[in-house]
């Protein structure tokens, strides 16, 4: 029973990973017709809404909102997240998007080091050096393409990347008594207060957006399904597995991403090609070691 019950995590991870892999290209296409702030602002709006009917029974309040660890879990998880990754996309193409977050495991690992004193192993280490090495060659691969994307939109990404992989590790720290459903909706709301503002000034700024019917299909797709769907999702998982093992589950990200950025008609090069090699060989050295471990 409790074999079964610790596959449910591992199964929440790849649902999760699978749906946001298909939010990069999805955001590309909702960025034509809205601003990235005020598009991120209204994703966690919807997120917050729906799932606010059934938070409440389990225990939400709104007074919950403005507690320290509430804010970081709004600021450095959803919130800073998704504003960071849309900025990102705005100078980035989808498939270099995908690629950048196989940083994620590394970004993992040093905050589980920091935070919760997890050992870095030396499977772990080489596993990290082919992501590293592998997001590099791919985000080089990108750049010498005609897709659009700068240095800067790249390192916006990653910063992306490193906001959620410390929300991942802190939540596992102080989240793991809190109710999945719960801790969702702390994160929905409080990046709800933080970016609501920046939407204003963004709205006064560039003026109101004018999403047609393919943009607001593609928000309630980054919505509902990358949003509140995968979010519940890695809440659930991230709580009990280890850093090591959902930072590899992450990591399968990049490849799936890049397929759903080439099937949709972005270029690629075997540069790319190449860097997702090396991502899936970060994650094959990783896996062996997180099992090898388990079973000392």
């Amino acid at each position: 029973m409790q074999k079964k019950h610790n596959m449910l995590y591992y199964i929440a991870l790849a649902g999760a990973v699978f749906f946001w892999s298909s939010a990069f290209i999805v955001s590309k296409a909702a960025l034509v017709g809205m601003g990235p702030i005020t598009l991120s602002t209204v994703r966690i709006l919807i997120c917050f809404f729906v799932l606010l009917p059934f938070s409440v029974k389990r225990g939400f309040t709104f007074r919950s909102l403005f507690r320290r660890n509430s804010f970081f879990y709004g600021v450095f998880g959803y919130g800073g997240n998704l504003i960071l990754l849309t900025l990102g996309l705005t100078e980035c193409s989808a498939g270099a998007s995908a690629i950048s977050h196989g940083l994620f495991p590394v970004f993992m690992l040093f905050f589980g080091y920091l935070l919760l004193s997890e050992k870095v192993t030396i499977n772990k280490a080489v596993g990290i050096i082919f992501s590293i090495v592998g997001v590099v060659i791919a985000s080089i691969g990108d750049l010498t393409l005609n897709t659009g994307s700068t240095l800067k939109g790249i390192l916006l990404v990653v910063i992306s990347v490193f906001s959620w992989a410390y929300y991942s590790v802190f939540a596992k720290k102080t989240a793991g008594n809190l109710d999945t459903l719960v801790l969702t909706e702390l994160c929905f709301g409080t990046a709800a207060i933080c970016t609501i503002p920046l939407a204003i000034c963004e709205i006064l700024w560039v003026g109101l957006p004018n999403p047609d019917h393919i943009t607001i299909i593609c928000i309630l797709h980054l919505s509902l399904m990358s949003g509140v769907f995968a979010t519940l999702l890695w809440n659930f998982s991230v709580k009990k597995v280890s850093t090591a093992v959902s930072g590899i589950y992450f990591n399968l990200l990049p490849v799936i991403g890049l397929a759903f950025a080439v099937a949709f008609g972005e270029q690629t090069s075997l540069l790319q090609i190449t860097g997702c090699i090396f991502v899936l060989v970060g994650v094959l050295i990783t896996t062996i070691g997180s099992v090898n471990d388990s079973m000392q």
